[in-house]
């Protein structure tokens, strides 16, 4: 089963167990100190109990503040022989589960601040270029002299790699970082040897190589992760044609193998990409570079996605990111036929938002674990009955915790399937992976013999006393928030966002408005764009979209605009009328008024605590999970279902 997933891989000298690589990724684990920590070590270890051949770290600082080498916050570092130990503490546990151990180093370039390195300013080839958007801030650059101790710095980098016992070395050649700025013609302003031809925007990478080289000698692994094409619109910036020759020559000086990326708003995946959509793009850069493995993501979420990919031949190892956080054990499902027991990743990018947005540590929408394997080693055990009301995210990850400390659940949902709110988050046009996420839980707890499920089950008076009858341990309330509805004159002309996504209430080429632009706004103005109808979004606040990871706000936004959807901001409802609603622009402090059909409402929901009280007053201990908590995201709900009844 998936032969090519699990037959044995090799750069250079190095044979790993299978081609599974898990590639690396900023999770904001370690300590000021710069040492690998325990939390970041119990991060990893997971990945590689759960049978992955190949973990990447995230990018390992090289260089001392002073060359402004410091990208972030809980960024590991290798500037001394003190974070060389804690390397090897990390790698002798990662070797304890068969599992290799590469080391990206790094430094951030222009893309870091004084802030991170003690007040000096950043660094880059070129304090600034013509082709840089205005305002772009102004680094310094880089002399000669200074390059020449950035290769130093690299090179005793690599020796601690070496010497901690890890299997081999990335070196960080994408994403908009300092090597990329070199190569990157549209960053790289200089006419000295590091400017201008391809050889000489290339020559800081390839002496690192060779230093690199005289410490690690000729059998360790070296590579560098490299991007495919860039994607950032920046004038005269390598295009697929330029890159795959710019890997050809690293090819030819060193390197053992490239991993592919690229810096376009798609290098994290989007909801709406699909497995194998990288396919061309690596081929093509393959043609070139053929002497040695290429290899990269390319959204696989599933093993038989990866099977595809691996078998279209156009990358030589099966590189999985965001996966890799969502479940650890991903390897050893997919080689036992647990298929369906692989917790999806739905591509919301929770995990980007929390780390690059609110500089926080790692954290997933759909794995309450992920980042926090140190604090959740042991469940205390439990006994007896939990009543969970609610099966949406927050309640199938409660009857799940509860199922798994032992205790006997019972699950009742009022509707007839599972999901609660994801219902609604699987509606607008490439919301696939949301059904993915229900059909794992549905799976997961109709596959398990401690959870009894009752659909169709509304509370009522009956019932409650039937429930209480059992003598429940606990009962965990997980039924919801309630949306909000705002006082304005003529609010009970309007639909709410719910019914319209459940398709109960639709609209035929229909003028309507929407009024709120979060993300449950903008997919249902998705929706309905999609059908026909003319649309405009109300949003008070400058942006849409906010607190979602970018990159997700703008491929919707560029589908409301496919549609013809018009967005407006900083825009207050103040009435809805027979035939259009009244707002106040508060960008000009002006009224104004929409002609529409009809008014859609999407401003959010609130916590609703009535049956709490019910439900208090007939049980010792009931405790309330997800949107009736505190109203939030799938990641608030799944890890709430999680973390308050672990504590039951």
């Amino acid at each position: 089963m998936y032969d090519r997933i699990f037959s044995r891989g090799k750069i250079n000298g190095l044979e790993m167990k299978n081609k599974i690589i898990m590639a690396p990724m900023d999770e904001s684990l370690g300590d000021n100190s710069g040492n690998v920590s325990e939390r970041c070590i119990e991060y990893f270890c997971a990945r590689a109990k759960g049978g992955t051949g190949t973990l990447v770290t995230s990018y390992v600082a090289v260089c001392p503040p002073e060359l402004g080498g410091i990208a972030m916050p809980g960024q590991i570092r290798l500037l001394n022989i003190g974070n060389e130990l804690s390397l090897t503490h990390f790698a002798e546990r990662v070797h304890s589960y068969g599992a290799k151990l590469f080391v990206q180093l790094h430094h951030p370039g222009r893309k870091t601040t004084a802030e991170y390195n003690d007040g000096y300013q950043p660094v880059s080839c070129s304090a600034l270029t013509p082709s840089m958007p205005a305002g772009t801030p102004s680094v310094r650059q880089l002399t000669v002299a200074q390059i020449k101790e950035i290769v130093d710095c690299f090179a005793r980098g690599a020796q601690y790699v070496k010497w901690s016992g890890a299997d081999g070395i990335q070196i960080h050649c994408a994403h908009g970082y300092l090597l990329n700025q070199f190569i990157s013609p549209a960053k790289n302003a200089r006419t000295d040897e590091y400017g201008g031809s391809r050889e000489n925007r290339c020559r800081i990478v390839i002496e690192i190589v060779q230093a690199i080289r005289k410490v690690v000698g000729p059998k360790f692994p070296v590579t560098v992760r490299l991007n495919a094409f860039e994607g950032e619109g920046l004038k005269g910036e390598p295009d697929a044609d330029e890159m795959r020759l710019v890997g050809k020559l690293l090819s030819e000086n060193g390197i053992d193998g490239i991993h592919l990326t690229m810096t376009s708003i798609d290098r994290v995946g989007t909801p709406d990409l699909r497995a194998g959509w990288r396919n061309d793009i690596y081929a093509y850069f393959k043609e070139a570079v053929n002497t040695i493995p290429v290899y990269g993501p390319n959204e696989v979420k599933t093993p038989e996605e990866g099977e595809a990919v691996l078998a279209s031949g156009c990358q030589d190892f099966l590189v999985l990111g965001r996966q890799h956080i969502a479940d650890p054990e991903w390897a050893n499902k997919a080689k036992s036929g647990r298929e369906k027991e692989i917790r999806p990743c739905i591509s919301c990018n929770g995990c980007m938002q929390q780390i690059t947005i609110t500089h926080q540590p790692m954290r997933c929408s759909v794995n309450p674990l992920a980042g926090r394997e140190k604090d959740n080693l042991n469940l205390p055990k439990g006994d007896g009955t939990v009543v969970v009301i609610g099966a949406g995210p927050a309640g199938m990850q409660a009857a799940l915790t509860a199922a798994e400390r032992g205790f006997h659940v019972i699950l009742a949902e009022k509707s007839s399937e599972f999901g609660g709110s994801l219902q609604y988050a699987n509606k607008a046009p490439d919301k696939f992976r949301i059904d993915n996420l229900i059909n794992y839980f549905q799976y997961q707890i109709e596959n398990n013999d401690k959870i009894t499920v009752k659909l169709n089950y509304e509370l009522t008076k009956d019932n409650l006393d039937e429930l209480a009858s059992l003598n429940p341990y606990a009962v965990v309330l997980a039924a919801g928030g309630k949306q909000v509805v705002p006082p304005v004159p003529g609010v009970e002309k309007a639909a709410l966002a719910n019914d319209v996504l459940a398709g109960k209430i639709t609209y035929d080429k229909k003028k309507v408005v929407v009024v709120g632009g979060g993300m449950t706004g903008l997919e249902t103005a998705e929706l309905l764009g999609s059908q026909g109808n003319d649309v405009t979004v109300l949003e008070m606040l400058p942006t849409v979209g906010n607190g979602i990871f970018n990159f997700n706000v703008t491929k919707t936004v560029w589908a409301l605009e496919k549609y013809g959807v018009t967005v407006r901001t900083q825009t207050r409802l103040d009435s809805i009328n027979a035939d259009s609603v009244t707002v106040f622009d508060t960008s000009v402090g002006q009224k104004t008024e929409i002609s529409c059909d009809a008014v859609v409402l999407a401003i959010g929901v609130y916590m609703d605590h009535s049956l709490r009280d019910e439900l208090e007053a007939k049980f010792a201990k009931v405790v309330e999970v997800g949107d009736v908590n505190k109203a939030g995201k799938i990641m608030t709900a799944v890890r709430d279902g999680y973390d308050r009844v672990k504590i039951l």
